[in-house]
């Protein structure tokens, strides 16, 4: 594959955020999604991509329409026949429902797709959130496949809520206390998975979330994390050796505290404010050591 200062690398283009099934004040956004997902298989083609990895938000609704699933999985099936040895991941975000997503994952395994809709279980299940990525000349990572976590979530690992225990299902409701349990919760599980990850290959982590720091786009994204109250520290990746961080959910396009923990960005302005910014999908170079070089592919207009 192609080396960077003469080694193989692993190629990967990364993107989130797609939304289908969106409208805007009424009007279908079927068309721009349709040359889109095929701008991003042509990105994919000319750049000899490995990998694809999609960090969430696939759908604008947890119940989307038969059209929005049509297109979804009409990508899916058109880049297996274009390229078929490309590797695709597929991560749940805040406005997909993980149920929905997870349903067709065996049978899309067959197909070279890993989804990771949601949370697999508790502490048992860690190990089916390492994902394998080979590319050419032997290069490779582990893929950290981390989908949108909510506080039931990670309850597993953090410290008990007090007596009596308060709910915090509703983001509007969240006390100092239990936002601290779920930012705490949500390290310690980074850190095991972490931990869980051969140590000879490098770690490429994925995220749909709220990082402290980033810029937003209100009126188009949900408020998440406690309503955005439990802002995740890019510490909790910058901790740990990590190649790369694909991130999602916020639909700007940015690098937070490092230039390999990034958002993506939306793919298209999904509201008004959003047009005055350029769009894009990255591609990423996984070395064998050291952070993954990054650069954009600007969708056009």
């Amino acid at each position: 594959m192609t080396a960077t200062a003469g080694r193989p690398c692993l190629r990967l283009v990364h993107s989130a955020d797609w939304h289908l099934g969106q409208t805007l004040h009424g009007i279908d956004r079927g068309p721009e999604h349709d040359r889109f997902l095929d701008f991003l298989i042509g990105i994919l083609d000319s750049e000899c991509a490995d990998a694809l990895v999609v960090a969430g938000d696939v759908f604008d609704s947890a119940s989307p329409s038969a059209a929005a699933q049509q297109r979804y999985y009409g990508f899916l099936a058109e880049l297996r026949r274009a390229l078929p040895r490309v590797q695709v991941v597929i991560l749940g975000g805040n406005h997909d429902s993980p149920a929905r997503l997870d349903a067709p994952a065996e049978l899309l395994r067959s197909l070279g797709v890993r989804v990771v809709g949601g949370l697999h279980g508790g502490p048992g299940d860690l190990d089916s959130h390492l994902i394998p990525l080979s590319g050419k000349d032997g290069a490779g990572a582990t893929l950290m496949a981390l989908p949108f976590l909510r506080p039931r979530d990670v309850s597993a690992w953090g410290e008990p809520a007090p007596e009596p225990e308060r709910s915090v299902s509703d983001p509007e409701r969240g006390d100092a206390a239990a936002i601290g349990r779920f930012v705490r919760g949500y390290e310690r599980l980074v850190t095991e998975l972490h931990a869980r990850t051969p140590a000879d290959l490098p770690r490429v982590a994925t995220g749909h979330c709220y990082l402290a720091g980033a810029a937003t786009s209100d009126d188009s994204e949900r408020k998440i994390q406690m309503g955005n109250q439990a802002a995740l520290p890019a510490a909790l990746y910058l901790r740990h050796p990590m190649a790369y961080v694909a991130l999602g959910h916020l639909h700007r396009a940015q690098a937070v505290e490092a230039d390999h923990v990034r958002y993506s960005g939306s793919p298209i302005p999904l509201s008004l404010a959003e047009r005055s910014y350029s769009h894009q999908v990255l591609r990423v170079d996984v070395p064998p050591g050291g952070p993954a070089v990054v650069e954009p592919r600007f969708v056009p207009r």
